[in-house]
């Protein structure tokens, strides 16, 4: 009787683990969307701008994933293909169909394609994109290392698709200042934002194009010319935008009078004095800045995900009072800070904080300027570098300057977060000793772990 109670307990036990198991499965599978993303960037969460771009779709939008099948990228393909799961999930409007090219010729042939691609269409408009152009090798690609930048650019067709607004915007050249071919990286995710650019020589052309949405002057290493500055002021007043990013020079306090007058049109007022930051000097160097954020709208997302852009060689900044236009502090550098005022000293690596000369932190390092009305004008910032193609992938920097441009281009969807690079996959190097540990561990220490398990309870249910 007691054996019988006990295989009746037993088999009870078993289909209450089973019933257990299949209502879980049948829970978790009601969730339908429901993830749990543990890695420490986050990179499989789709960006705000992406979620942003996904809600706003309106009307029905096939997504054709047309692949070419082998040995070689079936991991590739599947990384796309989750992907763009991730979108179809969030909107019933996106419907994501698959096919291998080369058994649809047809539709190779009706989009142009001779290449894995993903073709988004909606109505008789489409975008394609190069699967290949996702990827990117890391270093020469040897060891099959890659970064994958799939949703930055799903995302971007998607928002092209049903948007024909284009804007332009032209960067002035002959002032040594950072040109398009040392940005090529902002111009690119510029581009991707319906925006086009083109360099401008304002002493030849004689005027600001009057069809250009903002006016960029970015790192100039001399003054501009009274004529120059005569025709800046005219493009503004007649309703356009200015981006001033300020360059180090050593002779700034004497030779940049209408670069100056310039920025004091808006109230803000250049203090000619280089920020160091002791807060940053134990990782980067004193004269690297990881700011604060002021309250704005260019910045409130950054903020709430402490995406901090990563400045060098800035330029101190302060306002004076003025009735014409609204200042809003964008960036300012750390209460551990100074700016030094003492170039020649800076420059042999000599620097240290006079309260009588130096300008005391925190200090502001950037503005934005506003009609009185509320519409954008112009974004005024002490630093430039971190727009280069060097630089701008660290920290915030991309999200803070193509946020600036849109808000300058009254573009409200595009003052966001981007998707993020992700690293796909890439070859670990073990040393002795760690390959000795993972070989211990895994071969030897889980299994005999079980082991000992197996033999503690086969020796409790002899005794009893």
């Amino acid at each position: 009787m007691k054996k019988w109670l006990s295989h009746t307990n037993s088999t009870v036990l078993s289909v209450a683990i089973i019933g257990i198991f299949i209502l879980l499965t049948l829970f978790l599978n009601s969730l339908g969307g429901f993830q749990l993303d543990l890695t420490s960037n986050k990179q499989y969460t789709l960006s705000d701008q992406s979620l942003t771009a996904i809600k706003n779709v309106k009307e029905d939008v096939n997504i054709l994933v047309l692949t070419v099948e082998n040995a070689n990228n079936t991991v590739l393909n599947r990384e796309v293909t989750d992907m763009v799961q991730e979108y179809t999930k969030r909107n019933s409007k996106l419907t994501m169909k698959q096919y291998n090219l080369t058994q649809e010729p047809a539709l190779a042939s009706k989009y142009g394609i001779t290449g894995s691609s993903i073709v988004l269409e909606q109505g008789n408009q489409n975008k394609v994109i190069d699967i290949a152009s996702l990827f990117t090798a890391v270093g020469d690609g040897s060891d099959g290392s890659y970064q994958f930048t799939g949703e930055e650019k799903l995302t971007q067709a998607l928002i092209n698709l049903s948007s024909t607004e284009t804007n332009k915007m032209v960067f002035l050249t002959g002032h040594e200042e950072l040109g398009l071919d040392q940005l090529t990286t902002l111009r690119s995710s510029l581009e991707q934002n319906n925006v086009t650019t083109e360099e401008l020589q304002l002493n030849q052309a004689g005027q600001v194009p009057e069809d250009a949405d903002v006016l960029a002057i970015i790192g100039p290493q001399r003054d501009i010319s009274n004529t120059e500055l005569k025709a800046i002021r005219t493009y503004l007043s007649n309703g356009g935008k200015l981006l001033l990013s300020l360059g180090f020079h050593q002779d700034m306090k004497v030779t940049w009078k209408n670069i100056d007058a310039l920025m004091t049109d808006y109230g803000v007022v250049d203090e000619h004095a280089v920020m160091v930051d002791n807060q940053q000097a134990s990782t980067m160097g004193p004269l690297w800045v990881v700011p604060e954020y002021g309250t704005h709208a260019i910045t409130d997302k950054l903020s709430e995900s402490k995406l901090y852009p990563m400045l060098s060689l800035s330029v101190a900044l302060t306002s004076k009072e003025q009735d014409k236009y609204k200042l809003s502090p964008l960036i300012h550098s750390s209460n551990d800070s100074y700016g030094e005022t003492n170039i020649a000293g800076l420059l042999q690596n000599e620097t240290s904080n006079d309260p009588d000369q130096d300008v005391q932190g925190p200090v502001e390092l950037g503005y934005a300027a506003d009609t009185t009305d509320g519409k954008p004008k112009a974004v005024i910032l002490g630093s430039s570098i971190f727009m280069q193609d060097s630089e701008i992938a660290n920290g915030g920097n991309r999200d803070f300057i193509l946020n600036a441009v849109n808000y300058l281009s009254e573009k409200e969807d595009g003052v966001t977060i981007r998707p993020r690079v992700q690293s796909g996959y890439q070859m670990a190097y073990l040393n002795g000793q760690q390959a000795r540990t993972i070989f211990f561990v895994a071969i030897v220490a889980f299994p005999l772990i079980f082991v000992m398990i197996g033999v503690f309870l086969w020796w409790r249910r002899r005794r009893v």
